[in-house]
């Protein structure tokens, strides 16, 4: 019954509360007819009064049901539009009023003796009922309109603002991938140029890296695993590069190899770590990358020994574009931190809800 509500325009608003609510209101006027000293019930058994309240209930329930369904049919016929306007009110409580005089009639809930001046009377006495029930009824389909809209807005806002941030992000992945590439086919270039035996060796761990790199810039979240291994094939082509310069480390514990992660972050900060941090120096250093996690956050850590904090720290591009994609994913549940490292260089570490 409620899905026939639900599907059937014209009964729009119908529905069991609305039902329970015109059987209460036919109660308590049954009981009140029932007595009246025109009921004749008054001083009877207990049986006939609740004979003749059960009786009365029944012929103001089909009266008031009678009328509540051809309100909403005149109403809902009109539209929107035409329940704005108090006309087709009026004509909605006049036709209700009219369609359940004629249908008491037709169930024989009228005295035959009577007849018309009967149907005149039930149609002027429920006049009333009728204006309340029809204005009620108006504001009740409104106010459902008005929310039907306001649902509709927001599924719109929340649609757009999904595909904004889908394209935000597609934006910032973008930034991503020419930055590594270019950066490390300079490199090949420059070693080639110096020791031939090296380049060829940097471009077997170039090969590696590009592997594990280009099926995964346009994915929206990779294993933990992927971006281990695509870090330490980019360590294996700076190490060709910098040779004794440069010492790596790599603790990620087997358990959480499969975690899902956005991509390319944990690269970018080991690239930052290199260029900035270690590569300026004539005595090279160390690179860290660990994982850890705990009370249900993913922490992925960088640690490099290299010059440490300088006046650029902390406000390049890919550091710019992890805080904005961390942002974006994940509000304020996500963080990038820097910290100073002992003896020196930098600690980067990302925090990421753990999926």
């Amino acid at each position: 019954m409620r899905i026939f509500f639900a599907r059937c325009k014209l009964l729009e608003g119908l529905s069991w509360s609305a039902l329970a609510l015109v059987g209460a209101f036919c109660a308590i006027q049954a009981l009140e007819w029932t007595l009246s000293p025109m009921s004749g019930a008054v001083g009877s058994g207990a049986a006939d009064v609740a004979l003749t309240w059960l009786s009365r209930f029944w012929v103001f329930t089909f009266t008031a049901v009678t009328m509540l369904v051809t309100a909403l049919v005149v109403l809902n016929a009109a539209g929107r539009a035409g329940r704005e306007n108090p006309a087709v009110a009026v004509v909605a409580v006049v036709a209700a009023c009219v369609v359940a005089a004629v249908m008491r009639y037709a169930i024989g809930a009228t005295p035959a003796s009577e007849g018309a001046a009967f149907m005149l009377l039930v149609f002027i006495s429920w006049l009333a009922a009728g204006a309340v029930l029809v204005a009620g009824y108006v504001f009740f389909l409104r106010s459902q309109a008005a929310q039907a809209e306001a649902g509709a807005a927001q599924l719109r806002r929340g649609a757009l603002e999904t595909q904004g941030l889908a394209a935000r992000l597609r934006l910032l992945q973008a930034q991503v991938e020419p930055h590594f590439i270019f950066n490390t086919l300079s490199n090949v270039r420059r070693l080639c140029q110096s020791d031939a035996a090296a380049g060829r060796a940097m471009l077997a761990h170039l090969a590696r890296y590009l592997r594990a790199a280009l099926p995964r810039m346009r994915q929206n979240e990779a294993s933990l695993g992927d971006e281990v291994e695509l870090v330490s094939a980019y360590l294996a082509v700076q190490k060709v590069r910098m040779g004794t310069r440069l010492e790596v480390a790599i603790d990620v514990p087997v358990p959480l190899l499969e975690v899902r992660i956005p991509p390319m972050m944990l690269a970018t900060l080991v690239e930052n770590a290199i260029k900035h941090g270690i590569a300026p120096l004539a005595s090279g250093g160390s690179i860290e990358v660990k994982a850890a996690s705990s009370a249900g956050t993913l922490a992925l850590t960088v640690c490099d020994t290299g010059r440490g904090f300088v006046a650029e720290s902390g406000t390049g591009v890919g550091l710019a574009n992890i805080r904005a994609r961390l942002a974006a994913l994940y509000g304020s549940r996500a963080a990038l931190k820097l910290e100073a490292n002992a003896p020196r260089g930098v600690v980067a570490t990302i925090t990421l809800p753990l999926a």
